[in-house]
């Protein structure tokens, strides 16, 4: 098991309004709009004892990381042009397909009216989604890369082990769902079903949709060259965190949060200098699925496949 580091445990006076926040949806945070960073490990709480976060540094081992990164990174040449407002793009619009006819699906757009594509993609399970996929499934890069998603296997499960540790009350609500839950939807040996990987995606102010609410989101930070940025902000509390590589943080994701995006960065190659997050949650539409069998029937019964 691992030994999770002391932690002090800081209560913060005051809270932001959430309505004097939202407006900054889309809008990347700014140094000016936190006053603390937080440095070690450390447990966050509200004025109302509400649970904002914990920190964990250096509490992954170096063995777990270091066979997850190159998978992680490899995940880069993935690239999604629906999390374009997640980066930050402000307009959306209907794309032309090749035959000249308009998409039914709409797409985050830049100001050139062109599609905003970044380096973000789905791991793990998923639930169904409209036409295309009405029914559970696990996502194109399990189905197509299990000897790499193997290679993931002991870092989702040492984070399950911090979870479980540093917030149980939390893990236990999220594990009441995941025993409700058919096992092939869920991460073995964790409370998760889905991970998120972002390759030097700096998010702009956003709430995570879909993420199961009785739960706590666990996020990892690992990056590579000199810059400054990528300081995840809680507007709301006005804290900040710089993630490094074996630090762990459990956090409300149904607050308002985002990344200060990079500067100063050395070079302007990708290998020069990166950033990636890694999110691993429970999907609340999972609690929804049935079998594989149920399923693939499902799927068949409507003509997805």
């Amino acid at each position: 098991m691992l030994q999770l580091p002391p932690r002090t445990k800081l209560v913060l006076r005051s809270r932001v309004p959430a309505a004097q926040v939202s407006p900054w949806k889309g809008h990347h945070p700014t140094p000016a709009h936190f006053d603390v960073l937080l440095t070690g490990s450390v447990e966050v709480r509200g004025p109302a004892g509400e649970l904002v976060c914990v920190l964990l540094r250096n509490v992954l081992s170096e063995e777990a990381v270091a066979q997850a990164l190159p998978e992680l990174r490899w995940m880069r040449r993935f690239t999604s042009d629906n999390r374009g407002q997640y980066a930050g793009a402000r307009q959306t619009g209907n794309m032309v397909k090749a035959d000249g006819t308009r998409s039914k699906s709409s797409r985050a757009l830049d100001e050139d009216g062109k599609r905003v594509v970044v380096a973000s993609m789905i791991a793990g399970f998923y639930e169904q989604q409209g036409g295309r996929h009405p029914f559970c499934r696990a996502t194109g890069y399990v189905r197509h890369h299990p000897e790499r998603w193997a290679q993931l296997q002991p870092l989702l499960r040492e984070c399950a082990q911090v979870y479980a540790q540093a917030a149980p009350a939390g893990y236990a609500r999220q594990m009441k769902v995941v025993r409700e839950t058919h096992p092939a939807w869920v991460i073995p040996g964790t409370p998760f079903t889905t991970v998120t990987v972002n390759n030097t995606v700096a998010a702009a102010y956003h709430v995570d949709g879909g993420d199961l609410k009785d739960g706590l989101g666990v996020l990892l930070g690992m990056e590579h060259g000199s810059f400054d940025g990528f300081q995840l902000v809680v507007p709301e509390y006005r804290v900040a965190v710089r993630l490094q590589a074996r630090d762990v943080l459990l956090f409300d994701p149904t607050v308002w949060h985002g990344n200060v995006p990079p500067s100063n960065a050395l070079g302007v190659q990708d290998e020069d200098w990166w950033r990636l997050s890694v999110v691993l949650y429970y999907r609340e539409g999972i609690r929804g699925c049935g079998s594989p069998a149920d399923e693939l029937a499902r799927a068949k019964e409507r003509g997805a496949l």
